[in-house]
C-alpha cells in the first residue's frame, strides 16, 4: 500500500460537456466507473481509436507535448487499491479505489485520453480541510498526491465503510491533535473560536475579526455573555507543524485586562527563549 492519496479534479477541456464527463466516470455505469484525462485530440488519436496500451498512449503524448502535465504521470504510476478523491458538480466528494492501472481509451466529446479503472462511493460535502484545500488550492493541477498518515488512514476507512468491506487494514491509533493537523488554518481557526465561546461563555465582536490582509496580532476579541462578571478576551491561532507563538508579544493585551488564548503546535514564552 502506497503512503498517499491523490486528489484527481474530473475537469479534462470538454467545456460545457463537464458535466457529462462526471456522470460518464461515475454514475452512468457503476461496474464500470473510472477517472479520466484529456489529450485524446487527433495527433494522439488520429484514428480515434484507443492504443492497446496506457504505454502506448504515454509515449504519443510525450512526443506530441513538450512539457508534460504531472496529473499523466500519476496515472503511469496507478496501481491496484491506490486511492483517489474528487468531486462531483454538486460539492460531494468521491472516495476511488484503482481496480486497475491506467488503460488508453479515447472519447473525444469528452475529451478523455485515458482512465484508471475505480470502484467509486458517493461521500459526503464534508471531508477533512486538508482534502478539501487541495481541490480549493490555485493553480492545483489536474492532480495532486496527499502525504499525510492520517488522511491515508480515514480515506481507507471511509472506503471500508461505504464499500460494505474490510478491503483496507486500518489502525486506529491516532490521537486528536493528529486531526486537527488536517484543518486549514482557516477552518482550525473557526474551531478553536467556536471553542472559546462555548467553553468559557464568550461572544465574538463581529467587527474585531482581523482581515487576512493584515499583520494584526489576534484573530479576533470576545465579551463575556456573563453580564454579572464581565471579561474581554483575544484569541491568535496558529496551525501547522512548525509554527511558534511567542506569549510576550501578547503582554501588552494583558496589561489592558484580556484574557489571552494562545493555539499552536509550538509555543516561547520570550523572543529570548529556546
Amino acid at each position: 500500500m502506497k503512503d498517499f492519496v491523490t486528489r484527481v479534479h474530473l475537469n479534462t477541456d470538454c467545456g460545457e460537456n463537464r458535466a457529462r464527463l462526471i456522470n460518464y466516470c461515475l454514475t452512468e455505469d457503476p461496474e464500470n466507473q473510472c477517472l479520466a484525462i484529456g489529450w485524446s485530440y487527433d495527433k494522439i488519436y488520429p484514428d480515434g481509436k484507443s492504443y492497446d496500451s496506457f504505454e502506448a498512449y504515454y509515449q504519443r503524448v510525450r512526443d506530441d507535448v513538450k512539457r508534460l502535465n504531472p496529473a499523466i504521470n500519476l496515472f503511469r504510476e496507478a496501481e491496484k487499491d491506490d486511492l483517489f478523491w474528487t468531486r462531483d458538480l454538486d460539492g460531494f466528494y468521491w472516495i476511488c479505489r484503482a481496480t486497475g492501472p491506467a488503460e488508453s481509451r479515447c472519447v473525444r466529446e469528452l475529451d478523455i485520453g485515458a482512465v484508471i479503472p475505480v470502484k467509486a462511493y458517493k461521500y459526503s460535502m464534508e471531508v477533512p480541510g486538508q482534502i478539501k484545500a487541495s481541490f480549493n488550492r490555485a493553480r492545483g493541477g489536474i492532480a495532486q498526491r496527499i502525504h499525510n498518515d492520517l488522511i491515508l488512514e480515514y480515506s481507507m476507512f471511509v472506503y471500508n465503510n461505504l464499500s460494505g468491506s474490510d478491503h483496507y487494514t486500518v489502525h486506529k491509533n491516532y490521537k486528536q491533535a493528529d486531526f486537527l493537523t488536517c484543518l486549514p488554518d482557516f477552518e482550525l481557526e473557526e474551531l478553536v473560536i467556536a471553542y472559546i465561546q462555548i467553553k468559557y461563555d464568550y461572544y465574538v465582536l463581529s467587527n474585531s475579526i482581523a482581515n487576512k490582509s493584515t499583520t494584526i496580532k489576534i484573530e479576533c476579541e470576545f465579551r463575556s455573555r456573563n453580564l454579572g462578571s464581565p471579561r474581554k478576551a483575544v484569541v491568535q491561532v496558529k496551525g501547522g507543524n512548525d509554527r511558534t507563538l511567542t506569549a510576550s508579544d501578547y503582554q501588552e493585551y494583558i496589561e489592558n485586562g484580556y484574557c489571552v488564548y494562545l493555539y499552536a503546535p509550538h509555543y516561547t514564552k520570550d523572543m529570548d527563549s529556546d
